[in-house]
């Protein structure tokens, strides 16, 4: 595979509206790893619609997902490490 210019940057996805999404979908096309960050239950209202819509899949494509409770203090906890370990975190 080609060098990417990005390759080696880790980013965290905490993004809900649609520049958000688009922007670490690019990071995502030029090398960077994204770990999206999401709520555990669907709310029905995520960005892209249904996972298997063409709009979701389209946004969210190269880019890895965790479900994470922000509202607890263990996913707190959680989302504390994986920022210590990004190179940039989208909010």
């Amino acid at each position: 595979m080609d060098f990417l210019p990005l390759s080696g940057i880790v980013v965290i996805d905490l993004t809900w509206h649609r520049a958000g999404p688009v922007t670490s979908r690019l990071l995502g096309n030029w090398g960077a790893e994204i770990i999206k960050i999401e709520a555990p239950t669907d709310q029905g209202d995520s960005m892209g619609g249904s996972r298997e819509g063409f709009d979701y899949q389209n946004l969210h494509r190269n880019k890895k997902s965790l479900s994470v409770n922000l509202k607890t203090e263990q996913g707190q906890q959680i989302l504390q490490r994986l920022v210590r370990k990004a190179d940039v975190v989208l909010e």
